[in-house]
């Protein structure tokens, strides 16, 4: 069965974020179905236990560890916040979207929303690229900008918008695009 997957899809973490559809197809049944949802749901929780509940941005790399892999590999595009509050601490990840292959929207007013309802004082937004390419759309440029400027607003400091590809990541704070 694995060699059917990895034929199929490449790789373990392309098979595990395949549409259920490809993956019975690959398999020839829904046998599986129940243990990649297990598998999926323990990797998350292994990978959300590497990113520290305190000071969040002093372990950049922990970050960009527990982003790639609950994103990297997804099929369609995904859009991410990281909530915190005014020590860093994470108090909620989110997914506020999710997309196509090649986009996803979002609205800052929603994000901005739950930031008052959580009480956030800051947020690391994070969307992927399943494409590969880490170079932001002029709509990712756009968006960004629209949401730091609302979160200004409402003294919400946007500490990052980070790009999320199989083979790396792109900080639009390091760019200069933030």
């Amino acid at each position: 069965m694995s060699d059917l997957l990895l034929d199929r899809f490449g790789s373990f973490p392309e098979a595990l974020n395949a549409a259920e559809a490809d993956r019975v197809n690959a398999i020839g049944g829904r046998d599986v179905e129940g243990l990649f949802a297990s598998v999926r749901t323990a990797i998350h929780i292994v990978l959300r236990g590497r990113l520290p509940q305190r000071a969040v941005l002093a372990s950049e790399p922990a970050v960009l560890e527990y982003l790639r892999g609950a994103m990297a590999f997804a099929p369609n595009e995904q859009f991410r916040v990281l909530y915190l509050n005014s020590g860093n601490e994470l108090l909620r990840d989110e997914l506020a979207g999710s997309g196509s292959v090649s986009s996803v929207h979002v609205y800052p007013r929603e994000v901005l929303k739950r930031c008052l309802e959580l009480g956030a004082t800051a947020i690391i937004v994070a969307h992927n690229h399943p494409s590969g390419r880490l170079v932001p759309s002029r709509n990712d440029r756009t968006m960004t900008r629209n949401l730091v400027e609302a979160a200004k607003a409402i003294g919400v400091a946007v500490h990052d918008h980070i790009l999320i590809a199989r083979e790396g990541s792109l900080s639009f704070r390091r760019q200069g695009l933030l």
